[in-house]
């Protein structure tokens, strides 16, 4: 066989399987995502692939379109607030969301400064999420909505001491409340950012706490995105405190990102469904109530208990941990002291 021939043979083999590939292929998500800084959590932004074999074809509709009679309601923390460590920026990622998206109205009324997602404030002036839910169920709001944005979770990285399963299940649990209210709303989670922040008072890390976030809303069908995969506020020269809160020119970028997102992915929320995963708690969590109480596999701990070489006990009926009483128990005289840990008298 010759040269000529093999060479030749090649060549035709090569143009077969170029023109066996479809052009201008289209991907629910446009945006090329970026590895992340720590080389450990991979993008977590659902994608779905080949909607239509061209441009001309596909179903992905423009923002005018599909956003333009849509009512949105942001959830959020201070990100969603716009606050960049020293003020109230007015070109917050909502705003310029807006404007991107056109939609018919967007709520981020609901919004507030500190909240967290297994938090107990309930308007001092922070709204966390349950306390949040509730007062939007009170209303018609959740009934005038066609889309959530949730974006919460960092304030737990750094203020909370619940336990990592117990932030899944008020996550899990609040946004059941949302569906069951209205069982058409749809519903984008985006993930926290980085925090900065030199003492945390959670026992997890960021990459764990997206993970959990982000299986909490894969449980529902719910896309989510992780903006620091798209090289959002991977550094504290990107925050205006060097902390955790972007500065103008991140947050711009951060309301570019998210509406592409959301524009490509809107046909993901067809896919929407109730949560059937069982999250486990295991160790400290604070009700709405404001009390400490402590779990072991879902199961809340009461009477006396030993955690970590030091004894606590709870109350039998609520669970919850007694403070600054005496306690006889077994024929044991004890006092608990402020922070729960029992003394022998």
């Amino acid at each position: 066989m010759s040269s000529k021939y093999i060479k030749f043979s090649m060549f035709v083999v090569a143009v077969l399987l170029m023109l066996s590939f479809p052009k201008n292929l289209v991907y629910a998500n446009g945006l090329v995502t970026k590895a992340p800084q720590t080389g450990i959590l991979s993008p977590v932004t659902r994608q779905i692939k080949v909607l239509a074999a061209s441009k001309d074809e596909t179903r992905i509709l423009s923002n005018e379109i599909y956003y333009g009679n849509k009512r949105i309601l942001i959830i959020g923390d201070s990100l969603s607030v716009g606050w960049d460590g020293t003020q109230v920026l007015k070109d917050n990622y909502p705003t310029i969301l807006k404007r991107l998206l056109n939609p018919k109205t967007l709520n981020n009324s609901f919004s507030s400064a500190g909240s967290q997602i297994a938090g107990n404030n309930n308007g001092t002036p922070i709204f966390d999420l349950s306390n949040n839910v509730s007062r939007i169920l009170k209303g018609n709001t959740i009934k005038n909505t066609d889309i959530i944005v949730l974006e919460i979770g960092i304030n737990d990285l750094d203020y909370s001491r619940n336990n990592l399963g117990y932030v899944q299940q008020k996550l899990q649990a609040n946004i059941q409340r949302l569906r069951n209210a209205n069982p058409t709303i749809k519903i984008f989670g985006i993930l926290p950012v980085t925090s900065y922040m030199p003492i945390k008072q959670s026992n997890y890390a960021i990459d764990q706490l997206k993970r959990a976030l982000t299986d909490v809303y894969f449980s529902f069908g719910i896309p989510v995105i992780n903006v620091t995969d798209f090289g959002v506020a991977n550094y504290p020269s990107d925050l205006g405190d060097k902390l955790v809160h972007p500065n103008q020119t991140t947050y711009r970028q951060m309301a570019k990102v998210i509406s592409h997102w959301m524009t490509s992915n809107y046909i993901m929320l067809s896919g929407e469904h109730d949560s059937k995963q069982l999250f486990s708690s295991n160790g400290w969590q604070k009700n709405e109530s404001n009390q400490w109480q402590y779990a072991v596999n879902n199961v809340l701990q009461s009477d006396y208990h030993e955690i970590n070489g030091r004894s606590y006990y709870f109350d039998p009926k609520t669970k919850a941990l007694v403070t600054n009483r005496n306690i006889k128990y077994l024929g044991n005289q004890w006092y608990a002291d402020k922070t729960g840990v029992l003394l022998k008298r």
